[in-house]
């Protein structure tokens, strides 16, 4: 990456750096795994291709946990991404016409095959678990969706339609594709992400690359700190669902046209939906699940990224995928509220009453888990810091699941109880650990305790006088883990 070019747009692709070094002319460019010929070179990049099939048996294991084939695969995909996320960025306004033909290089799809492994999602409609398809054979699983994608009959299955529970008791849906789909569009990720992060705008954090919700936080404690006091808290009414298909293509189409990339979105997006014993075909919105939704999610909000950055550069607008805020500093705030619910309206999309609201930072909102709250600092009265900590919705959440965890099962044994237990403690620590919240935490410390007491009290049938309550050093020194919080002050 040029320095004149990370210069006008800030930080470039967020891949790995360390295959900054390898050369261009080490990308792999296989049109299949038998055919050694090599290809020339176009405005796009190719290289010399390369068809050797590489897998962990290859080669001794390094300290990274993979062979020496595995990691120069990882590099070549890394290094072709580079390329594309380049070229977008040198021009931003330059469309990319020949993109399947890297959609089908034995590198790309393998990369994509190790990605849907490590998610180890649910099987589709046909009923293929990943474990099954490692059992008859992944190389062979690889080939059979490189030859269908090279000789272009590839056509996507039905959808799997199923529905999680959600904090408010309505039901979320969700679309499962089938392993071999979810491979093929992890593919097309692997190669339109880079293109697309060329034009994303700073202040979006949802699902991209080296970007969470902690960065996203971050950057509204900072801005609420500095005096964006005044909050619109905004969230799309169910956004998945309601995604039009044709304004979503012709988003696409500013930056790719290749024809079989555009077909491939298309029959994904009106792909059947088959839910219990019926099926439907998709007229709008995009099925959450699927490997390459959230980067269409962002392409299709990314005008409203735009939009507001060029027309309102006053205010600050943090986007999460469908949640955002509008951060506003000493100006009244219904202006920008009705424009944005006009520009939303373009885009074919609605605000949802319940969850919008406009409110001042002091009295505090939530965001992504967290709740935010403008006040006095201790030390100095006079200064103002935007705190953040566990929201109420988070704790009664992970209450909910350490009840359910503990459950009823007397079966097991404490210590097992505690092995099963530490895994939601960690995973919730790690993303709160960092804000203000170590009384939250003593209390969800103190809760894991007094639940584990009650499931061992009844597991020995004792009564609560007859029976001697274990203290939290005991728990802990049989392995529960240790919740402790901080406060992180503003840099």
């Amino acid at each position: 990456m040029t320095q004149e070019s990370e210069t006008r747009r800030g930080q470039g692709y967020k891949g790995d750096p360390r295959n900054a070094e390898v050369s261009s002319q080490e990308v792999g460019w296989g049109r299949s795994t038998e055919d050694r010929e090599t290809s020339k070179t176009s405005q796009e990049g190719r290289a010399p291709a390369l068809t050797r099939v590489y897998s962990d048996e290859d080669g001794l294991v390094t300290a990274k946990g993979q062979s020496s084939y595995a990691q120069r695969t990882q590099s070549k995909v890394q290094v072709l991404q580079n390329k594309l996320h380049q070229a977008a960025k040198k021009d931003l306004n330059r469309t990319f016409g020949i993109l399947y033909d890297k959609i089908s290089i034995w590198e790309v799809l393998w990369i994509s095959w190790i990605r849907v492994q490590r998610n180890k999602g649910a099987p589709g409609v046909d009923g293929r678990t990943i474990k099954a398809i490692k059992k008859d054979g992944e190389v062979e699983f690889i080939r059979e969706i490189q030859k269908e994608l090279l000789e272009k009959k590839y056509r996507p299955q039905p959808i799997k339609r199923v529905f999680i529970k959600k904090a408010n008791g309505k039901l979320r849906p969700l679309g499962i594709p089938v392993v071999k789909d979810r491979v093929v569009q992890g593919a097309v990720k692997l190669i339109l992400e880079p293109i697309f992060e060329a034009n994303f705008v700073a202040e979006s954090y949802g699902f991209r690359p080296k970007r969470s919700c902690k960065d996203a936080l971050r950057s509204i404690r900072k801005w609420v700190t500095y005096g964006y006091s005044t909050v619109i808290d905004a969230d799309i009414s169910s956004y998945f669902d309601t995604i039009d298909h044709d304004l979503l293509i012709k988003l696409i189409e500013r930056r790719v046209r290749d024809p079989w990339i555009l077909c491939l979105v298309r029959r994904w997006l009106k792909c059947s939906i088959f839910e219990q014993d019926k099926s439907m075909r998709a007229e709008l919105g995009t099925p959450q699940g699927g490997v390459l939704s959230p980067l269409l999610a962002n392409i299709y909000l990314h005008p409203l990224d735009k939009f507001w950055s060029e027309r309102y550069p006053e205010t600050r607008l943090v986007r999460y995928c469908d949640d955002f805020v509008v951060l506003i500093r000493r100006r009244w705030p219904d202006r920008y509220f009705k424009e944005l619910d006009e520009f939303l309206k373009r885009l074919k999309l609605q605000l949802s009453p319940e969850k919008t609201q406009i409110i001042n930072a002091e009295k505090g909102f939530d965001f992504l888990g967290a709740r935010l709250v403008l006040k006095p600092t201790r030390k100095d009265r006079s200064k103002k810091f935007c705190y953040s900590f566990p929201s109420p919705k988070s704790m009664n959440k992970i209450r909910e699941k350490i009840r359910t965890e503990i459950g009823r099962d007397y079966d097991k044994s404490l210590k097992t109880k505690i092995e099963y237990l530490n895994p939601i403690l960690r995973g919730w620590s790690n993303y709160f650990c960092w804000m203000n919240s170590a009384e939250h935490f003593h209390k969800i410390g103190r809760y894991s305790i007094q639940r584990l007491n009650g499931w061992n009290r009844r597991k020995q049938k004792r009564v609560r006088r007859s029976y001697r309550r274990l203290s939290g050093k005991d728990l802990h020194g049989m392995g529960l883990f240790a919740m402790n919080g901080r406060i992180v002050r503003l840099q």
